[in-house]
């Protein structure tokens, strides 16, 4: 249960036109027992190659943009309902352009923005079948928005590793569990983040990216690998980003939509600790105007939990 559970969250929202910072997808770990810490570290990365036109594909080789991350993942279960989950990331950005034999190269790097959730369960805790979560909490401006090219000039928003702005987390989701194979289920996720502004951004204009909607589905099935077992999944990620504002004007070449596949898998060595990794695709993308847009990215982490009696996990 712990392999496919831990396997629907294992997914990471991006801004549209950049690697972006990854929180909002990222965010709700498992359900546990009362009295319970749960961690996650895992590295992420994200690849940007191709240059689109609406749902066109341009030939156009000449940009890049890549974003790594370091996240880490912490939650409570005060009960069996209610919970808390917290989450830190560190954010390299890069952009290479490659115009008329010349190569322009631009990096940042630095502690990302930081989000809390408050989760309830709203199905009875000894339901074994049906579980149904919600949560909500903020994202909080703890990453820099401010960093500046050598000459000086302010970098764009997104390039930066913090958005500069508080922003409003929602989150929900239900996992079902069939009596035919008691290892299978399915798992649908919705998260909505409403942005705010950041009003610092250039020095004194504002900054605001589109609100984002994004929905998970997952089919999921343990099987066992020797004496351990080993958690397979086929997610479906739908992401709905809506087009940033500057000084309350819309931005071009923001926005868009895209549908991706992510098959992943997670080994676990014990109740208290796994091991995960997903490659994922886009297979449908249509962004507003001209942008990069997800070529495809990779993940690899750990997972592991302490219980209520504090006792360090023994490998």
């Amino acid at each position: 249960m712990v392999c496919t559970i831990l396997l629907s969250h294992i997914i990471y929202g991006q801004s549209c036109c950049s690697g972006g910072v990854p929180i909002s997808g990222n965010l709700g770990l498992p359900i546990s027992e009362n009295n319970t810490w749960q961690f996650s570290l895992s590295y992420d990365i994200n690849v940007l190659r191709t240059l689109k036109d609406g749902s066109n594909y341009l030939d156009d080789q000449s940009r890049e943009r890549i974003t790594q991350s370091a996240l880490f993942q912490f939650g409570y279960s005060f009960s069996n309902r209610f919970s808390a989950d917290g989450f830190l990331s560190y954010v390299k950005q890069e952009r290479t352009i490659n115009q008329f034999g010349n190569t322009d190269y631009t990096t940042t790097n630095g502690i990302g923005d930081m989000a809390v959730l408050i989760k309830y369960t709203l199905t009875k805790p000894s339901s074994d079948k049906f579980i149904f979560t919600i949560a909500a909490g903020p994202k909080m401006p703890t990453g820099r928005s401010d960093f500046v090219r050598d000459d000086g000039i302010p970098l764009n928003a997104d390039l930066q590793p913090g958005s500069g702005s508080w922003d409003g987390l929602f989150w929900g989701n239900g996992i079902y569990n069939f009596d035919f194979r008691r290892t299978f289920n399915i798992s649908t996720t919705a998260i909505f983040s409403t942005k705010g502004k950041n009003n610092q951004y250039l020095g004194a204009e504002t900054y605001q990216f589109g609100n984002e909607l994004q929905i998970l589905f997952s089919i999921n099935d343990n099987f066992m690998l020797g004496s351990q077992m080993l958690g397979t999944s086929v997610l479906f990620r739908y992401r709905k980003a809506l087009t940033d504002r500057f000084n309350d004007k819309f931005v071009p070449n923001t926005g868009g939509q895209w549908i991706f596949l992510a098959p992943t898998i997670s080994y676990n060595f014990s109740q208290k600790f796994a091991i995960n990794a997903l490659f994922e695709i886009p297979i449908f993308s249509e962004v507003d105007g001209t942008q990069l847009s997800p070529t495809y990215r990779g993940n690899i982490g750990v997972f592991f939990k302490i219980n209520k009696k504090n006792e360090l996990l023994k490998l």
